[in-house]
């Protein structure tokens, strides 16, 4: 078991799987075709579905159950079977399917060695996963148009990634949320129910870890029997490490003589049988639990505690197990009361990710409780997002809740407001929870959700961006408490809305054109902000340390959601921008849809491995040495304008850099060698997309020619082959100087990019 951030999802996302045009015929007859498929794969679906309630009969469910939990979803330390092969074989809906299929009947005691039909069970399993896909072919007859069949499919994807999706965020981030949050509401909590939240949210996860610990001591024993060197050995091994009876000599010979007198062939006998032990790995006594609460909470609380999220076998006898898919009732009841004194699991590996749901629960049963808990999310999410930003940038003016009055009269109020420099984030929170049906992909409550959280900040933060560019001038708004927030909006040139949330909305949420293909809003892409979950947002920040990548990011991020189909959450494309900050050429639109699931795999390692206080390697975006030098140096001195200038030098990648500083050594070298053909020397390299044209010139001068630098770079900035550039930046370097990494800076900015032009020199010198 790993703190990890599994996607855990094994459809692989595409807009339309089925080449329709391949089919052949009329439109008419291809999309006949495509239902077709779907209408077999939803009746198939059905009788394998049902058929998952069959090995129940042949079985002890606690057996399944356990052989289930240990040998398809752990994993040995350090392998990430998504990583690696792409996808999962098993993956946790998978599980949790089997677990309330467990519960829809009496407990079964009929034990039989599992193993004997292990494959055929995973491969039941897999065929389920791939006809709940291919089900979505059933396209409606509503559907009569092309636009009509790929608004169905882009739901449909939506709706089956929200149904596996599993683990919002990496293990610790969530765990801190849910914490904080108990910690929130843990007095009126304690009144209500009797017992302190944060206290027994924190049992649960001690529970996971000692699961974890359980299991590893488990693998252990059975290496050993794997290890042993000979039949003695064998046996010696295996009734030292497991509760059995010794053999005796008569016993060990018959044995030996069943296994045909191979060692080989008996060590899988003694493995089969060491699986009859997988439940304990996976049970609790209410004294065990009391202990690890530090004897805080007595059994008997304990007890009663579970009784409210556990289920015991027959509970769902009554149930629908249609109705599994979306609206599962162990994710609020994820524990099996196997008699009086003990509970049983195997949502070990999602605990932490149904947790928030429990604590939800509880707060849910007091309408007290439940107002509370609504007020600290919101308060929790707003100040959590100030006190990354005020980190994030320490240079910028920072203002929270400002109140002002729209064109309509009516009275607004912005959450977050962060200038620096001629920038300014306009950020808008929404802490609203998404229902346990939306979150399992319940389409009309799926779709409602993502309406709200990804259209109202979006309005809030435009309106607002539009407030602020019609009044370009000293402002003065209100708040709810303390002093007015004053600042000057007149030196405000740029302008980046985000939404962010405390729910994880995943590839839906991140994808905006995606959702408006879909039909799921009938906004435009500009009257939409890009919408972030909290944990994530903290993730952007570590991993990019300079304010201007940050600014860069999102700006890049918002453009991107506008020029290109893509796939993927937002620490896939976090991934992708630390390559080339997205600067890839214009033809990259004409590859169609690029699929970046998974890309965030390359950040696991180091936010695992720092959450874990190992020494691991930061990810960064991709620069040459020079370069680098050049944004920190900058972001040191802070100059008027420093965030355009790094701003221009970010849109270059690091294929580019590297060409212009060979270009740029080489000149000097001319120079110093009196070779150089004039005697103001520079390079002019422009980026690589002609819809954003930006010039980097690098200008080698003497120290002699010291006088004449201002006009000769005012000539390159001014210059006809830049001359409809979004912005031109010159590196001016004296040869004769020691300066690193540049002796000058001077940047021109169009009109077009930041609403109104200027030309500014920056003498941010050695001399």
């Amino acid at each position: 078991m790993k703190n990890k951030r599994p996607a855990a999802d094994p459809i692989k996302m595409k807009y339309f799987e089925v080449e329709v045009e391949s089919l052949g015929g009329t439109f008419e007859e291809r999309l006949a075709k495509i239902r077709a498929v779907g209408k077999l794969a939803a009746e198939d679906f059905e009788s394998k579905y049902k058929g998952i309630r069959e090995w129940f009969t042949r079985y002890d469910q606690i057996s399944i159950l356990s052989f289930g939990f240990y040998y398809f979803l752990l994993s040995e330390e350090g392998y990430d079977e998504e990583a690696i092969t792409g996808g999962l074989e098993f993956p946790p809906y998978f599980q949790e399917l089997l677990q309330a299929f467990a519960l829809t009947m009496p407990q079964s005691f009929k034990y039989h060695p599992f193993s004997e039909e292990v494959f055929k069970f995973k491969s039941d399993f897999q065929e389920i996963g791939e006809l709940n896909r291919l089900k979505y072919y059933n396209i409606p007859e509503s559907a009569t148009t092309m636009d009509d069949v790929f608004r169905h499919q882009l739901r449909s994807d939506i709706m089956l990634h929200t149904t596996a999706v599993r683990n919002w965020s990496y293990e610790h981030k969530m765990t801190a949320v849910t914490l904080d949050l108990a910690l929130g509401v843990s007095d009126v909590f304690r009144v209500v129910h009797g017992f302190d939240p944060h206290l027994f949210l924190k049992v649960l996860y001690r529970m996971v870890e000692e699961v974890e610990t359980r299991a590893n001591l488990h693998r252990q024993k059975t290496i050993g029997i794997i290890k042993a060197k000979n039949f003695e050995d064998t046996f010696e091994v295996y009734e030292k490490a497991f509760p059995v009876q010794k053999t005796s000599k008569e016993q060990r010979e018959a044995m030996i003589n069943m296994s045909g007198k191979d060692l080989e062939k008996l060590k899988p006998m003694f493995l089969m049988h060491s699986d009859m032990f997988l439940d304990k790995l996976f049970s609790f006594d209410f004294s065990t639990i009391s202990t690890l609460s530090g004897d805080q909470i007595p059994a008997e609380k304990l007890k009663k505690i579970f009784m409210k999220i556990s289920l015991s076998f027959g509970d769902l006898a009554d149930h629908d197990p249609r109705h599994f898919m979306l609206t599962n009732p162990i994710h609020e009841r994820p524990f099996i009361r196997i008699d009086d004194n003990t509970i049983f699991s195997t949502m070990w590996s999602t605990l932490t990710h149904l947790s928030i749901g429990i604590l939800e629960k509880f707060c849910s049963e007091n309408e007290k409780l439940r107002k509370k808990y609504n007020e600290v999310r919101a308060e929790y999410l707003e100040d959590k997002i100030e006190s990354l930003f005020r980190t994030a940038f320490p240079m910028a003016e920072v203002y929270h809740g400002s109140k002002w009055t729209g064109k309509d009269g009516k009275l607004y109020e912005n959450d977050l407001l962060v200038i620096a420099d001629n920038f300014a984030f306009i950020i808008e929170a929404k802490s609203g929870q998404v229902s346990p049906s939306a979150k399992r992909g319940a389409p009309d409550r799926l779709f409602k959700t993502l309406k709200e959280l990804i259209e109202e900040p979006s309005d809030q933060a435009l309106r607002f961006i539009e407030y602020l560019k019609d009044n370009p001038k000293e402002l003065v708004l209100p708040v709810k408490k303390g002093p007015s927030n004053r600042f000057d909006a007149s030196r405000l040139k740029y302008f980046i809305p985000i939404g962010v949330t405390l729910t994880h909305l995943g590839m839906a949420g991140c994808n905006l054109k995606q959702l408006i293909r879909a039909g799921v809003t009938e906004k435009s892409i500009e009257e939409l902000a890009p919408s972030i979950n909290l944990t994530d947002l903290e993730s952007v920040f570590d991993l990019l340390p300079l304010a201007s990548q940050k600014l860069h990011y999102f700006q890049r991020r918002r453009e991107l959601e506008a020029n290109f189909e893509y796939i993927g959450d937002e620490l896939d494309l976090l991934a992708w921008y630390l390559d080339d900050g997205f600067n890839f050429s214009p033809e990259m639109q004409k590859y169609g849809l690029i699929n970046v699931t998974s890309k965030s795999k390359e950040l696991d390692n180091y936010i695992i491995g720092s959450a874990n206080n190992l020494k691991v390697a930061r990810p960064e975006l991709r620069m040459t040495k020079w370069w680098k030098d050049i944004l920190t140096r900058i972001e040191e001195r802070k100059f008027a304008n420093w965030l355009e200038v790094s701003y221009i030098l970010l849109n270059i990648p690091i294929s580019g850099q590297q060409h212009f500083e060979k270009e740029v050594k080489e000149l000097r070298q001319k120079i110093h060698a009196g070779k150089a053909e004039f005697t103001h020397n520079w390079i002019l390299m422009a980026s690589q997309d002609t819809e954003r044209r930006f010039y980097i010139s690098g200008y080698c001068y003497e120290d002699i020619y010291f006088d004449e630098r201002n006009d000769a770079m005012s000539d390159i900035l001014h210059s006809e082959e830049a001359n409809n550039a979004k912005g031109v930046l010159v590196i001016g370097m004296n040869v004769d100087k020691d300066h690193y990494p540049y002796s000058i800076l001077g940047c021109r900015l169009s009109a077009e990019l930041f609403d109104n032009k200027y030309l500014k020199m920056v003498n941010a010198t050695n001399q």
